[in-house]
């Protein structure tokens, strides 16, 4: 059933403009904004408030899915939960309009777009932004990752609760990231947590599909560095896996490096549903 599930999600997403009732960050914005407004949760402390609004939209879907509904309906309500969790119009409409303007040599606009992918999407343990100074293809990887494999990887292994979970941690960390410091400190931490194993399956993937001699390095070197920040181990193991010169190529064509780490990112994917295809065949995924 997760096989099934992710391919059909996978061809719809790819086939289909999303509208914005399909992208879960427009309801988990109106949630979160009505968590705020709750009494029972706004005079909780900061921790009890962030672990009552992420954990009710992750206990709803499990009873549901789980309890309340089963065989075929469990499937699709699985179905529809990750096609809300998988992908972002917004960064694919930024990645087109980056290209176009680096198709035009328009630099200033480059910049802007890179602006607008955001910087506060990884904090390193010790709180120093590891956002800062990426390129728009090191952004663009990270953020890739964060709506497909990792939603991937959650759901694969804890079903639609799992991506749920991941994704409204996720949004949590944006929203408040730059403006509310004491709840970013315990996102920040949490997020780490989070995203501690599935980036680095994720950049054991990427030498897999890209140059594996001279990513696996770097990827060893991070396993006995557990405070380094995801964004850096995937960042870097892209970088030494893909076999371009992006010092160079971004003087001459500045849409070449997330244009490799975008076809990356694309192989790292096929590989993952190959391996869920490969452990749904052993019996060990249902």
């Amino acid at each position: 059933m997760v096989l099934i599930s992710l391919l059909l999600v996978l061809s719809l997403e790819r086939a289909l403009r999303k509208q914005p009732v399909w992208h879960i960050e427009n309801h988990l914005g109106q949630y979160l904004q009505w968590t705020q407004e709750q009494n029972w949760i706004a005079k909780q402390s900061v921790p009890i408030q962030l672990v009552l609004q992420i954990a009710l939209p992750v206990l709803i879907t499990f009873l549901i899915s789980q309890w309340l509904l089963g065989g075929f309906l469990s499937f699709v309500l699985q179905s529809i939960i990750l096609f809300l969790c998988l992908g972002s119009e917004p960064l694919r409409n930024t990645y087109r309009s980056f290209l176009q303007a680096a198709e035009r040599g328009d630099l200033e606009a480059c910049h802007l777009y890179t602006r607008e992918l955001g910087h506060c999407t990884s904090m390193d343990v010790s709180d120093e932004p590891s956002a800062q100074g990426k390129s728009f293809g090191q952004h663009l990887l990270w953020l890739n990752y964060q709506h497909y494999a990792a939603v991937i990887i959650f759901f694969t292994v804890f079903g639609a609760a799992g991506a749920i979970a991941y994704v409204t941690s996720r949004e949590c960390f944006r929203l408040w990231c730059e403006t509310d410091d004491e709840r970013k400190q315990g996102m920040a931490t949490w997020m780490h947590i989070l995203d501690w194993l599935p980036v680095r399956i994720t950049a054991f993937g990427l030498l897999l599909v890209g140059h594996f001699s001279r990513a696996l390095p770097a990827w060893l070197s991070y396993l006995t560095h557990p405070s380094i920040a995801g964004e850096k181990v995937l960042t870097e193991v892209a970088a030494q896996a893909e076999d371009v010169d992006f010092t160079e190529s971004q003087q001459a064509d500045p849409a070449c490096e997330p244009k490799a780490l975008v076809t990356l990112a694309k192989r790292n994917v096929m590989l993952l549903l190959s391996l869920i295809a490969v452990l749904t065949l052993l019996g060990l995924i249902n």
